[in-house]
Formats: C-alpha cells, sequence, structure tokens
C-alpha cells in the first residue's frame, strides 16, 4: 500500500469551477509534500501498451522509499523518484525514472498482484502561489512490469450528477478536474463472477473510491456511508449525495483486500469494511466504535495492512487524530472484521504497519517500532548502523516494511535498510542501502554532496567520494565562505572500500552548535593524494 506522501493540508477541490477551502480536519503533522514543480513527459497517448525497459543501476534510484512490494523473486519500491525492483537479491536495481509512461512524475500509489501491477502518478501544480497535488493517471501493467498502458486520472463528465445505488438515484458530486484528485493508493482483487479478471480499486482524495473491471480504461465510482450514516446496503432507502466536499468519509486516501470480496476503505472520516464486492459497507469511527483504547484511535485513516499468522486475521489502520480533540495517534486493530477494536503504540504518528508472523512492525513518524501481537511489548532500535559502511540511519521517519523469510527491509524518507528476525528485538545488525552515483575518477566528477542544499534541523549531508584503493586514509574538512575551519567530519579513518563512499555532516561546527545559512567548502584528502574539494550550501 502506496504512503500518501503529498501534501494535503490547505486543500482546493476544484470541480465544476466550485472550490472549497482549507479543511481543518487534517493533522498538523501531516504535511507531507515531496512534489516538485515539474511536467510529466508521459506518452500522452492514453491506454497505448508502452514496452519499457528499466535503467539499470548498481544503487537504489532514491533514499526515499514509500512502499515494498515482493513478487516471486522480484522486489518492487515505489520511492521518491518512481517505482524501482530489484530481481538479483539487491545487488543492483531497476528503475523506471524519466521513461514513458512515466516520465519524472512522483508516484501517489502503487500495488501488485501476481503478475498485475497498478501505479498512480502525481505532480505538483502551482495555483495562485500554492503548490497543489494534481493526479496525472493510472499506469498498469498485465505482464509483470514488462509493457504498460497508461490511463488518465479518472474523472467524470460535467453532468455526470446522478449515480444509482440499489433502487436510489442518489446526487453525485462531479469531479472533472485532476488537481486534488489523486489516487493516494490502490488494491487488486479478482472481478466478481469472472475470476480469469481483475478488478482495480482506487482511492482518490476529492475523487473518492473507484474500480476498474477493464485495467483503467474506464472507472466506477464507488459510494461509501455519508458521514450521517454508519453503514449503507443496497436495499435501504437513502437520499444523501455522493459529494466529497459535504462528506468527510467520501474523501478517500487508503484501500486494502482482504480477499477478492472483502475490501477495506480509509478515509478523512474513519474505516469502511465490505464483505460483498464493495456493494454494503459498515463504518467504523473514534465515535461509534468503542470506549477507552478499545476503539479506533483517530478517524483520519492513512494506511491500512492485514496481519495473517496461525489462523489469525488482523485488519491494522494507521489513523490519526482528526477533528475530534478527544482521538489519538495510533494503530487501530481489529481481529474479528470489525466488530471490536482496539489500539496501540499511542501518540505515534502512523504511517504504515507491516507484519512478520505474529510479530508486527509500525513505521512512524518518531521512528521503527517492533512488537509481538497480544502483548505490545513495543520498542524500536536503539540505533540503525551498517558496520559494513559505517553509516547510521539517522531519521526517524518511516513509511514501509515487508519481509523475504526472516529478512526484514524498511524503508524510511532516508534510505532502505536490512535486518533480522531472530525473536528477539533488534539483535541482528544492520544493511544500510544509500542512492549515490557511480563516481568516474577518471571524468571532472571526484565527489559531489547531496542532498544539496540541506536543512540541517531536517537532514543531514552526506558527501560522497571513490578512492579506487583497496585501503585509504581518509580526511574530510568544511571551511566557510572565507575559509575559516568549521568541522572536520572525519581526520585520518580508515576506509577499505575502493568504490564510492559517504561520510555524514549535522550542519554543526566543531563546537557541536548548528553552522548559518550559507556556502561551505569541503575539502577531501585520500593519503597523499591531491585533496579534491566540493561545495555544500546549507539553506534552513
Amino acid at each position: 500500500m502506496q504512503l500518501k506522501y503529498f501534501s494535503v493540508i490547505a486543500v482546493l477541490l476544484i470541480t465544476t469551477g466550485v472550490s472549497f477551502g482549507q479543511i481543518s480536519n487534517y493533522p498538523s503533522g501531516y504535511l507531507l509534500g515531496k512534489f516538485s514543480n515539474r511536467e510529466t513527459i508521459q506518452n500522452q497517448r492514453d491506454n497505448i501498451k508502452v514496452s519499457v525497459a528499466p535503467n539499470k543501476a548498481k544503487y537504489p534510484v532514491s533514499n526515499f522509499i514509500t512502499d515494498i512490494f515482493r513478487s516471486g523473486d522480484t522486489v518492487w519500491f515505489a520511492t521518491g523518484s518512481g517505482i524501482m525492483r530489484t530481481t538479483d537479491k539487491f545487488n543492483t536495481f531497476d528503475n523506471y525514472f524519466g521513461l514513458s509512461p512515466f516520465g519524472t512524475d512522483d508516484v501517489s500509489g502503487f500495488c501488485i498482484k501476481n503478475n498485475i501491477l497498478a501505479v498512480a502518478t502525481a505532480i505538483s501544480e502551482e495555483i495562485s502561489g500554492d503548490n497543489v497535488a494534481t493526479g496525472t493517471g493510472i499506469k498498469i501493467s498485465t505482464d509483470n512490469g514488462s509493457s504498460w498502458n497508461s490511463n488518465p486520472q479518472p474523472m467524470d463528465g460535467r453532468y455526470d450528477t446522478s449515480i444509482v445505488y440499489g433502487s436510489n438515484l442518489l446526487y453525485a458530486l462531479p469531479v472533472v478536474v485532476r488537481q486534488q484528485n489523486l489516487s493516494y493508493d490502490i488494491a487488486i482483487t479478482k472481478t466478481k463472477n469472472d475470476p480469469s479478471n481483475y478488478t482495480v480499486w482506487i482511492s482518490s482524495f476529492a475523487g473518492g473510491l473507484r474500480k476498474s473491471t477493464d485495467y483503467g480504461t474506464t472507472w466506477q465510482r464507488v459510494i461509501l456511508p455519508p458521514d450521517n450514516l454508519d453503514s449503507i446496503y443496497t436495499g435501504g432507502t437513502y437520499n444523501f449525495a455522493l459529494n466529497p466536499v459535504t462528506n468527510l468519509n467520501h474523501r478517500a486516501f487508503t484501500v486494502e483486500a482482504v480477499n477478492d470480496s472483502t475490501m477495506v476503505a480509509g478515509t478523512a472520516n474513519g474505516i469502511n469494511i465490505s464483505s460483498d464486492w464493495g456493494m454494503s459497507w459498515r463504518k467504523y469511527t473514534f465515535q461509534n466504535s468503542g470506549s477507552g483504547s478499545n476503539r479506533v484511535s483517530g478517524n483520519f485513516v492513512v494506511n491500512l495492512a492485514i496481519q495473517r499468522y496461525s489462523g489469525k486475521e488482523i485488519i491494522w489502520a494507521a489513523t490519526r487524530r482528526a477533528e475530534d480533540n478527544n482521538e489519538v495517534n495510533a494503530i487501530s486493530y481489529t481481529t474479528n472484521r470489525g466488530q471490536t477494536w482496539a489500539y496501540t503504540l499511542k501518540d505515534y504518528s502512523p504511517n504504515n504497519v507491516s507484519s512478520r508472523d505474529s510479530i508486527v512492525y509500525a513505521e512512524t513518524d518518531g521512528g521503527l517500532w517492533r512488537a509481538t501481537f497480544g502483548i505490545f511489548d513495543w520498542s524500536k532500535p536503539a540505533l540503525i548502523y551498517d558496520p559494513a559502511t559505517k553509516d547510521v540511519l539517522k531519521s526517524p521517519r518511516f513509511f514501509s516494511g515487508n519481509n523475504i523469510g526472516d529478512t526484514l527491509y524498511f524503508g524510511s524518507d532516508d534510505g532502505l535498510c536490512r535486518t533480522f528476525e531472530t525473536g528477539i528485538p533488534w539483535a541482528s545488525p544492520w544493511k544500510i542501502y544509500r542512492s549515490m552515483q557511480v563516481i568516474d575518477l577518471s571524468s571532472d566528477l571526484k565527489t559531489y554532496a547531496a542532498p544539496n542544499p540541506f536543512a540541517p534541523n531536517t537532514e543531514f549531508v552526506r558527501i560522497f567520494y571513490k578512492t579506487g584503493k583497496p585501503t585509504s586514509k581518509i580526511t574530510i574538512r568544511l571551511f566557510d565562505f572565507g575559509m575559516n575551519p568549521v568541522r572536520t567530519v572525519i581526520a585520518n579513518a580508515t576506509r577499505t572500500n575502493s568504490e564510492e563512499l559517504f561520510t555524514a555532516w549535522d550542519g554543526k561546527n566543531n563546537a557541536g552548535n548548528q553552522v548559518a545559512n550559507g556556502v561551505y567548502f569541503y575539502r577531501i584528502e585520500v593519503d597523499s593524494d591531491k585533496p579534491v574539494w566540493g561545495k555544500i550550501i546549507v539553506m534552513q
């Protein structure tokens, strides 16, 4: 399930020329703007199959890993630079960045089932001085990523103002633009009455919950309960409107398939469960699901996951506080498909949940957490340190997790990391995978720094270099614009790697104080060789 890592605060929903202003129910910590202002170069011939040969690379295309999926021996990732895969046990990585039909668009949603892959893309558009999240379509492959069909972002006709539900003819607000109509999550199931076909489900905020039974060529709106009803079924009598302006529960953020007929949809107003292929729905919220900690913790649902072991089936939801000040950030769960709920790991803003057998992992803004289900003895690693590269993953923000047997993989906003589940919490060493450029010592590029510019309050900058030697002594010093010494990052440190190396700087000087904004120069000394220079811009 793709994490919704895009800006959804101060939203303008543009429909039939009508907008509604700032939405107050989004948590202030959900400022998730990783969009860049860039135009898509996707194939504009929508629904034309395009064969794609991905870019092959030694390193990941991005350090920002929002989702991890397994498909046989292949592991797929949604990243800050599009989708990526590894087919050779993480020795090399293939990416689709810059290739048609993806272009340089961001990935907003991603899902895999068997050989079916579905990717939602988006960009940021500047409208009246604000960056507005904009959907650029759904890309679907039916051959495990060898070729792709590109479909436009699902929209309604301007006069498509009604929808049939059972014996009811309901008003439906038509969504006729792509702005704030982007697909944050995707699920794939077999199609009802046609097990040879697949149905693709998307949750698209302004566009609501939708499904396609023809691999994205056409889409149907899926009706969820309005805010004032806890359930709907096709035999009922209703007169509500399908309208995300007036109903928070029609603003869909996440969707998950428990099985082909049982769906779960998370919105801005709760968790919705259907056991009849998305026709009837029961909604669970903080207000109607119980009391104390035996309830859904919050109505803003940012992700869903299913944990299965020993005959158990647990539906997890990353639930955050919405409009009710009594709601809390936590991860909510049910073991009986919604009959009862509880929550755990209170007060940490959750992004996702993953599991291996009875062990559950929570990926949050406050770190990576592990517990045994039912005991909930939550712990997080004291330090994520790679002994081979001496690298440390310092960011507290994690977004995805998966496993291959006992091997665990987790994605953060600052790298992909691996460890092993031994039964003892966080007992195994770590390996950290970093995005790097391949440095050619015969070229002009001898070193570079990334991210650059960087903000010390929220980031670390890494200084990348290559020695070309099996063993070297390295010293790295930083200077300000007047060439005054600022920081000795490492001094006479032994490095036993002839390939790309890097050393992190936290933006502090030798006295431990954060440096001022400005331009800084660094010098890399390798043994007695001629020093190599580079530049870093600090911009807080």
